[in-house]
């Protein structure tokens, strides 16, 4: 049986629509959810889990029966859709909260009028192996160890759900039910756009008006959140996207854009020079004890001011190829020269002027926390030492 062979009729396509329409919706507030706070995005994952479990049992699985299960078990995103079924078993029976089922790999800052800037992040699914067994199992006793989901579903979390961005898993079941029977994909959605903030520039939050006296900021904020967008195909609006976040159902996984497409492009950065006429080096980062790289911010245009952060062997490299890192020294700079096996000093009267550099610690942008970010997430980096087809 092909995807074709799986459009629904009568009662089976009016529940297929309706909670199509309520995936969509948890969807959308999901992605909004990723701005407050751990426990809301927790709350919109739960609400979409459900949504692919109806659509999955009570919509494909009774219209379609024996035919439906084996196509699923053999299609990759039909195991998405049945990992989410973990999630929505847990969530509903489990007597105890699991605080770290989603895992924050990253955050992004969403500009306001005045700070505090408020992050959007981007969660991961935490490993099943990290579940505690009051969340996966329905009894944990020595004489009972019945789980909460059947083994498909287990196998499908441990597969194609678990250490995967949420958003990736959420557009894979949607575009899965969208595959099976091409009715439940809704319309192309309007161009939204985010109202004026203060004059200041399209901006998706405004103040509220209350504020804190004691520091005359704004207590909380508003978000200018469209209405009706469940009537249309999910396109996840652009608040403090990665280059290259999944906003739709019809685009790629981001790993796969990413972490499979992007590594020649990432090599290709790294073997070219970072933008601006130079960096000022102003931190230490330390790891262990030892020194793994460094940090400051870049002289020059384009981006004059802008905070960067790089591993210690790659500054040598960038040195190598006539780029210039330098530290200040009163009214001097002093350039880091390479010092042999991909190490780098900055030598004044027979003194490294590097080991006076403070610890980055945890500056904001300039810390080893940063460093990281970028090395898991090649397209973040791809942004600090931009390449000519880097936005292809």
């Amino acid at each position: 049986m092909t995807e074709a062979q799986f459009h629904l009729k009568g009662s089976h396509l009016a529940k297929g629509l309706r909670y199509m329409r309520e995936l969509r919706r948890a969807v959308e507030a999901y992605w909004y959810a990723t701005m407050e706070d751990p426990e809301a995005a927790a709350l919109e994952a739960r609400r979409v889990a459900s949504a692919v479990n109806i659509l999955d049992e009570t919509v494909f699985l009774n219209a379609h029966g024996d035919a439906y299960r084996s196509y699923r078990a053999r299609n990759p995103l039909g195991k998405v859709a049945m990992g989410l079924e973990l999630i929505r078993n847990c969530e509903e029976h489990s007597p105890i909260i699991f605080e770290n089922l989603l895992v924050p790999k990253a955050y992004f800052g969403v500009p306001l009028t005045k700070a505090p800037t408020r992050t959007r992040v981007v969660y991961e699914w935490a490993r099943y192996s990290d579940m505690p067994d009051e969340y996966v199992r329905v009894d944990s006793s020595a004489t009972e160890r019945a789980k909460r989901a059947r083994a498909e579903a287990l196998d499908g979390y441990r597969k194609s759900v678990e250490q995967r961005p949420v958003v990736d898993t959420i557009l894979d079941a949607l575009s899965f039910f969208q595959q099976l029977d091409p009715q439940l994909v809704a319309g192309a959605p309007p161009v939204v756009r985010w109202a004026l903030a203060e004059s200041t520039g399209l901006e998706p939050y405004a103040e509220v008006p209350d504020t804190d006296p004691r520091t005359e900021l704004p207590t909380a904020y508003l978000v200018y959140r469209p209405m009706g967008m469940d009537q249309y195909e999910v396109f996840l609006s652009d608040i403090a996207c990665r280059p290259r976040d999944r906003r739709s159902a019809q685009w790629p996984a981001w790993e796969t854009t990413v972490t499979k497409r992007k590594v020649g492009l990432l090599q290709q950065a790294k073997s070219r020079n970072p933008p601006g006429t130079a960096r000022e080096v102003l931190y230490q980062l330390i790891e262990n004890g030892n020194v793994i790289g460094f940090s400051g911010r870049v002289e020059g245009p384009p981006t004059p001011g802008d905070s960067w952060v790089e591993r210690t062997r790659q500054i040598a490299n960038d040195i190598g190829r006539g780029y210039r890192y330098f530290v200040r020294l009163g009214k001097i700079s002093v350039p880091l020269q390479q010092d042999g096996n991909g190490s780098v000093a900055a030598t004044s009267d027979n003194h490294d002027l590097l080991c006076e550099l403070p610890d980055a610690g945890a500056g904001p942008g300039t810390d080893i926390s940063r460093l990281k970010l970028l090395e898991e997430n090649p397209d973040l980096y791809l942004t600090t030492r931009p390449h000519p087809t880097a936005s292809e």
